[in-house]
């Protein structure tokens, strides 16, 4: 199975029994709705306060920016919403994320801030726009 695994993949990693796989896609694409949300607010932040956002990306793409927050804060400077992961399925794997975490019994402070706003995104026909959109003041907005 490594072998096939490795021929359509970049990396193959063993998490352990059945489900864990699932489990940690789950993890990892709540990480990825956070650092998106995270990202539009720097950019908004910066904006408010004076600075070129781009020129924050410009600094963000050192050694403590993330590459993808990066391609995303450049797509949302743009407005280029082209989805790579549709808004509609990273609230879906948000929500399955604060359930999860509640059925553990911890709480994702961070998703849990944004999850109305996106929901409304969704609501206001921008679910089928990359989950960036969400930078749009419009998208988010009631």
């Amino acid at each position: 199975m490594a072998p096939v695994l490795d021929a359509i993949g970049r990396r193959t990693v063993w998490l352990g029994p059945a489900g864990a796989g699932s489990r940690a896609k789950l993890v990892l694409n709540n990480w990825l709705v956070d650092l998106v949300e995270s990202t539009a607010e720097t950019l908004h932040f910066a904006g408010a306060l004076g600075i070129d956002p781009a020129m924050i990306i410009d600094l963000l793409d050192a050694p403590i920016g993330s590459p993808y927050a990066v391609d995303k804060g450049r797509s949302m400077l743009e407005g280029d919403f082209t989805p790579n992961f549709a808004l509609r399925y990273a609230v879906k794997d948000a929500d399955l994320a604060l359930d999860a975490a509640e059925s553990v019994g911890i709480e994702l402070a961070l998703t849990q801030s944004l999850i109305e706003a996106w929901h409304r995104a969704v609501t206001n026909g921008r679910g089928d726009e990359d989950l960036s959109v969400v930078y749009d003041d419009a998208a988010v907005r009631p």
